[in-house]
């Protein structure tokens, strides 16, 4: 059965005339009837009862007409969206919470400047979160903190950032120079495990020999610097994301003379991912940027 007879059949429903339905479709009486019978005969049903040169419907063509605009709305609306589709390209985008807290707006806005048609969808999550959507081809690209690879993903540095350690004002060690050993009984905020900032910090104090204290575990970075604020604790965090704070004198920051916390954000994406237009437009407009371009983008946000 195709798509058309059930077109035909919704036709002379609709004016209960043969010669009328064919007329509304530009084909000839014998093929609306030709239509109608090949629907009877794969049913094995009456759809039309012919009494005095005028039909009336069956109940089998009752429901028939029921079930087969159901079809032929549900087809339009494929048609409609699937053309919507093609011409605004979705592109599924994660970030992590330091992009997604300080660079995604400005970078997005000024990628929309010069690629206006694509329409892009982020979702904010920690790294591994990020990666094991990558695999499970639930986003396109990730831009997240550079930690070990993962097999079938590709990788693609973009920026460099600098963590520092942020405490209030009145802590003891604020604005000081001290070895990271001095912060060894300090209770830090961390962010959820998987973080690559909590990676980070881990790794640096396991280096050392050091045991991390942890006293807070956070899943946002408002939640870290508000944990800080209020005396709980001290945190590790990027720059680019309490300048405000750092300007107002709200937070302060207790300097390292023996490490300094460096990382490099990466774009990710699966090796085998198609890689359509939109995805290598996204992608060279990013790998272009560079460090500068992304520390202007940083700086237009302030």
């Amino acid at each position: 059965m195709s798509t058309r007879k059930l077109e035909i059949f919704v036709a002379v429903c609709q004016y209960l005339n043969m010669s009328k339905a064919a007329q509304s479709l530009f084909i000839s009486q014998s093929s609306v009837s030709q239509a109608i019978t090949a629907l009877e005969k794969s049913y094995n049903v009456i759809l039309f009862e012919r009494l005095n040169h005028t039909l009336y419907l069956t109940d089998a063509g009752k429901n028939l007409l029921f079930l087969a605009r159901q079809v032929l709305d549900s087809l339009e609306q494929l048609h409609s969206r699937m053309h919507a589709s093609a011409g605004q390209t979705a592109l599924r985008l994660g970030t992590s919470a330091t992009i997604g807290n300080s660079l995604i707006h400005p970078l997005l806005q000024a990628y929309a400047r010069q690629y206006p048609d694509t329409r892009i969808a982020v979702e904010m999550s920690n790294s591994k979160k990020l990666e094991k959507k990558l695999l499970t081809a639930k986003l396109d690209l990730a831009i997240m903190q550079k930690t070990k690879h993962t097999p079938h993903l590709e990788y693609l540095p973009l920026l460099t950032d600098e963590l520092i350690v942020i405490c209030r004002p009145d802590h003891p060690l604020a604005g000081r120079q001290v070895p990271l050993r001095d912060l060894k009984d300090e209770a830090f905020i961390t962010r959820e495990k998987g973080s690559g900032t909590g990676l980070l910090l881990e790794a640096a104090f396991a280096e050392k020999g050091l045991s991390l204290q942890t006293n807070w575990i956070c899943n946002e970075i408002l939640a870290v610097k508000n944990a800080v604020y209020h005396q709980a604790g001290i945190a590790v965090i990027s720059k680019f994301l309490v300048q405000k704070e750092l300007a107002a004198r709200q937070l302060a920051t207790i300097g390292l003379t023996d490490q300094l916390f460096t990382r490099q954000f990466e774009l990710a994406y699966h090796q085998d991912k198609l890689q359509n237009r939109p995805f290598q437009e996204f992608v060279a407009f990013c790998t272009e940027l560079g460090d500068h371009g992304f520390e202007q983008l940083l700086q237009s946000r302030a």
